[in-house]
C-alpha cells in the first residue's frame, strides 16, 4: 500500500498519533503528512473537547478546512492542518464516537504510536510509507 491509496479513502485522511511513549500528540491530514501539528497534552484535550462539541471552527477555503492549533509548549507560531470539510466531519464523528480517546503510546523503541484516522488504526503498509515523510 502506499499514499495513493490513503487518497482513496478521503472521508478518513485526518488522522492523529501519540509522539514515542511521551503525551506529545501529531495531527494531520494523511495525504500532506509533511503539514503535521505537535501539541502537547493539554492543547490536544482540549482540541478534542471543542471538535467533540462543535465548538471549534475552522476556516473554510473551499471544499477544505484550516485546523489552526496553537501551543506555546509546541512553539510560537501556531500549526495549520488543512483538510477536507469532509474528512474534518469524519473526524469529528469518530471523536464524539470516543475513537481518539487514550491514544496509545509508542511501542519501546519505536519513535511514534500508530496513526489513528475514523475508521481505526491506520494499516501498518501505509503507516509505514508516511512515516518516511511525517
Amino acid at each position: 500500500m502506499t499514499k495513493h491509496d490513503v487518497e482513496a479513502t478521503s472521508p478518513n485522511r485526518l488522522a492523529v498519533r501519540r509522539v514515542a511513549r511521551s503525551t506529545t500528540v501529531q495531527m494531520c491530514d494523511l495525504i500532506d503528512p509533511e503539514d503535521i501539528a505537535t501539541m502537547g497534552p493539554k492543547c490536544w484535550l482540549d482540541l478534542l473537547h471543542d471538535i467533540r462539541n462543535d465548538k471549534l471552527r475552522p476556516q473554510l477555503d473551499g471544499e477544505n478546512v484550516i485546523i489552526e492549533i496553537h501551543d506555546v509548549a509546541a512553539g510560537p507560531r501556531p500549526h495549520l492542518v488543512r483538510t477536507t470539510k469532509r474528512a474534518y466531519t469524519e473526524f469529528q464523528k469518530a471523536a464524539v464516537d470516543g475513537r481518539f480517546d487514550g491514544l496509545k503510546p509508542a511501542p519501546f523503541g519505536l519513535g511514534f504510536g500508530p496513526w489513528i484516522w475514523a475508521e481505526g488504526v491506520v494499516e501498518e503498509a501505509v503507516a509505514k510509507a508516511l512515516d518516511g515523510v511525517a
